[in-house]
């Protein structure tokens, strides 16, 4: 009699015979960058391949790691154009301080990844994090049946999508997710009528000049002139106190852009489409109080079935998670303590 399986033991299965496979076919120079015996305490800089293009990553190991160890790892991918210097950094080196081996990373087309510059797509980051996964368990400091996935921002939603189909990540934290759907863009440009000739037209001029003569057409994430400013959406706006010249988001390797060829991936990502692939993913989510992106983090929230845990912390805004001790501690505590039962 044939034994039925669970979709999540399917997904085991399909990840132990995907695993297999890479350890046949694919060459050991992923690792590179990264000698085992060389990875010491504190912050070490490394990259793997994720579709035959580098990733450029800070893995952070604890202050008491001992050569020889192995720590339950975490890979953190940072929020829509952003760099493994900013946020990520940040909860990677807090999950450090809390046993993990925590892996910050640039996406590919940002920081000091390769890929098209500025591409935001978060299918392409889900590959990139799963890539991540593949690497960590290369690594000797690596517990490789205890890693977890933290994503942040709108990369709540690329870590979210990632996990739901790979099986190798124990838990999932969500910080300050700014998830959205084609319902809400539907909404802003009043239909797909004129989203086809607003933001597709824009979009497919884009690629057809990139396609011809390689040329990547930008254009701003964060409003900086007048007009800019009076157009700008709420969650923009906000970026404005976190990104621009002198603020903590303001570090090398980060630029104020995105390429136009970003359009149809970030139009066609919907975590909301998967909210049923949850129901064996541990989740905690951690989010402001008065966050600009509370709305769609409660839709998620409310809308998954799984083992699941939220942390609201009051007085505090969707930016305010990114930096500030006051919302990144407890936020890290409770990411900790969540992965430490589901491990």
């Amino acid at each position: 009699m044939a034994t039925k399986l669970t979709r999540r033991q399917l997904i085991v299965y399909g990840t132990t015979m995907a695993t297999a496979a890479t350890s046949l076919f694919t060459n050991r120079s992923n690792a590179d960058e990264v000698s085992m015996s060389e990875l010491r305490p504190g912050k070490n800089t490394v990259s793997f391949s994720s579709q035959n293009e580098k990733v450029a990553a800070d893995v952070f190991l604890p202050d008491d790691y001992k050569e020889g160890e192995s720590r339950p790892a975490v890979i953190i991918n940072p929020p829509a154009s952003g760099v493994k210097e900013q946020t990520a950094g940040v909860y990677a080196k807090a999950m450090a301080k809390r046993g993990f081996a925590a892996m910050a990373i640039d996406p590919r087309g940002f920081g000091k990844s390769e890929g098209i510059r500025q591409l935001q797509d978060g299918f392409r980051v889900a590959d990139d994090i799963r890539n991540g996964i593949s690497f960590l368990g290369t690594l000797e400091a690596v517990d490789k049946d205890k890693i977890f996935a933290i994503g942040i921002c709108a990369g709540a939603g690329y870590a979210a999508y990632a996990t739901a189909f790979d099986a190798r990540v124990k838990a999932l934290g969500l910080v300050s997710p700014y998830l959205t759907s084609q319902e809400e863009f539907l909404q802003l440009v009043g239909g797909s009528g004129p989203l086809r000739t607003t933001l597709l037209a824009a979009a497919a001029a884009a690629e057809q000049k990139f396609y011809e003569t390689g040329e990547n057409t930008m254009t701003r994430v964060v409003p900086i002139t007048d007009d800019e400013i009076a157009r700008g959406r709420g969650i923009a706006l906000e970026m404005r106190d976190y990104y621009l010249d002198g603020l903590p988001g303001d570090v090398p390797g980060w630029r104020n852009e995105l390429s136009l060829l970003s359009t149809r991936p970030v139009l066609a990502f919907n975590i909301f489409n998967y909210t049923h692939m949850f129901d064996g993913v541990p989740i905690y989510m951690s989010m402001g109080e008065e966050a600009v992106s509370a709305e769609g983090a409660m839709r998620f929230y409310k809308e998954i079935a799984g083992k699941k845990e939220m942390l609201k912390l009051a007085k505090a805004g969707h930016f305010d998670l990114y930096y500030k001790s006051r919302e990144v501690e407890p936020s890290a505590d409770g990411m900790a303590a969540w992965f430490d039962q589901h491990a």
